[in-house]
């Protein structure tokens, strides 16, 4: 079977998978220069404020110079991001087995 246009039905244009294929690198491209940004931004903050500060934990305090106080910080929020990114992934998962169940 074939459409108005002549070409065979379920077939996907040249035209659609090139639009497609640019959507997906402009994607891509933009999450690059925002993740660019990002970590220039936290570099930039980072060497600003590379200070020593006292951080109180549960049964103690210490002297800590602030960068790594902030690079912890940053390390332990992509950690926990990854974590419900990963919790995310399993439940759709989950979902989609439960409706081809």
């Amino acid at each position: 079977m074939t459409n108005v246009q002549g070409a065979p039905q379920g077939v996907p244009k040249k035209n659609s998978v090139r639009a497609a294929i640019r959507k997906r690198e402009t994607r891509d491209n933009v999450r690059i220069v925002a993740a660019v940004i990002i970590v220039a931004i936290l570099i930039a903050f980072v060497i600003a404020n590379s200070g020593p500060v006292s951080v109180h934990f549960v049964f103690f305090v210490s002297s800590v110079r602030l960068i790594w106080v902030l690079v912890v910080t940053a390390l332990l929020g992509g950690v926990a991001d990854r974590l419900l990114m990963i919790r995310k992934a399993k439940i759709r998962r989950e979902e989609a087995k439960k409706a081809r169940s």
